[in-house]
């Protein structure tokens, strides 16, 4: 019973160890193969240093639903430099959300043009918002909400980790 315990503890300590380390290859006199964790015999000349990859996993961008929605049904939001409050709750609800989006201002007369013809609308009524080929003239959060909801969107962002604030060591108490 005391050798399992002892098996466990050494591959604990074996996989702890093995990322940490450098990794020698070499080829002896004789033509036999050596890896080590230690530097070769200085009469060899030919040393590789195979690199292992890393063991960490990139969480820094935004999860595997969001780019899969965001591939198959990308989001506009029109806006004015007009439409203030409504349009920045519209934009407060895709950033708290995580969603990836393009802002189109519609500032001229042209853009009110390309705004109504893509929307298919005479209005100019704003914020509007394009999901793939979904179209939703004004903002209610609930609407909103349900179309990002159908479309696999994540009802809520990943939270990133907080940049640190200081590099400063903290004071010890006495």
């Amino acid at each position: 019973m005391k050798i399992v315990p002892i098996c466990l503890l050494s591959l604990a300590v074996i996989a702890t160890g093995a990322d940490a380390q450098t990794l020698y290859r070499w080829v002896d006199k004789s033509g036999k193969v050596h890896y080590s964790d230690q530097p070769p015999p200085k009469e060899v000349k030919q040393v590789e240093q195979p690199r292992l990859w890393s063991s960490t996993i990139e969480t820094s961008g935004s999860g595997y639903e969001t780019q899969k929605a965001a591939q198959n049904f990308p989001v506009t939001l029109y806006t004015t430099p007009d439409c203030v409050s409504e349009c920045a709750n519209a934009r407060d609800l895709l950033n708290r959300r995580g969603i990836p989006f393009s802002e189109n201002r519609v500032v001229t007369t042209q853009d009110g043009d390309s705004f109504k013809k893509t929307l298919g609308t005479d209005k100019l009524l704003f914020p509007a918002m394009t999901l793939g080929s979904q179209k939703q003239i004004g903002f209610e959060a609930d609407i909103w909400h349900g179309l990002l909801d159908s479309a696999g969107y994540p009802r809520t962002a990943i939270p990133q980790a907080a940049p640190p604030t200081s590099s400063a060591p903290a004071p010890v108490a006495k």
